[in-house]
């Protein structure tokens, strides 16, 4: 019995030093984490728009109604959504930018994803891209065949990010 209650104390002491550990290393590391997702959204920001410079893009501060907006920038007469959806596995955060008069699409540009390979990636290349860009953002937009699971979802939020618009003006 004396063993057990030996045994029970060494496993919560190994385990309180592990979990301190852990929030240890998560508080380090948390900060330049965000620093690079900061970073690698404001390149894929100046890759949409090349003639842009950093400080041109205004965050929009105003609470929206939506799980997948992370933020939503203004730049001349778009809003440029920041969008993370759900897919096969990890999903897609991509960035598209609505003419807040028009409501088409202006540009289309991914960030990540984290789906497979091959078909669920097509979200990130260029005949998804360019089968978006220019098109009514409210309307029929093609997903991509045989992915429907990865580009529905990126569809969806394009169709969610367009009703927002009239919020935002």
């Amino acid at each position: 019995m004396n063993k057990i209650v030996h045994l029970g104390l060494f496993l919560a002491i190994v385990s309180a030093v592990a979990g301190g550990a852990l929030a240890f290393a998560n508080q380090m590391t948390a900060p330049v984490i965000a620093e690079n997702n900061e970073r690698q959204e404001k390149e894929s920001l100046l890759a949409m728009y090349p003639d842009a410079n950093s400080n041109d893009f205004k965050l929009v501060n105003k609470t929206l109604d939506s799980k997948t907006v992370q933020k939503v920038y203004e730049y001349k007469n778009v809003y440029i959504f920041n969008m993370k959806v759900s897919g096969y596995k990890d999903g897609t955060v991509f960035l598209v930018s609505i003419d807040k008069d028009s409501k088409k699409i202006d540009k289309y540009n991914a960030i990540s994803n984290g789906d497979t390979k091959g078909l669920g990636s097509q979200v990130t290349e260029a005949p998804f891209k360019k089968s978006l860009e220019g098109k009514d953002a409210t309307g029929q937009l093609d997903t991509i065949s045989g992915a429907t699971v990865s580009s529905g979802p990126v569809v969806s939020g394009i169709h969610e990010a367009a009703k927002l618009v009239d919020q935002l003006k």
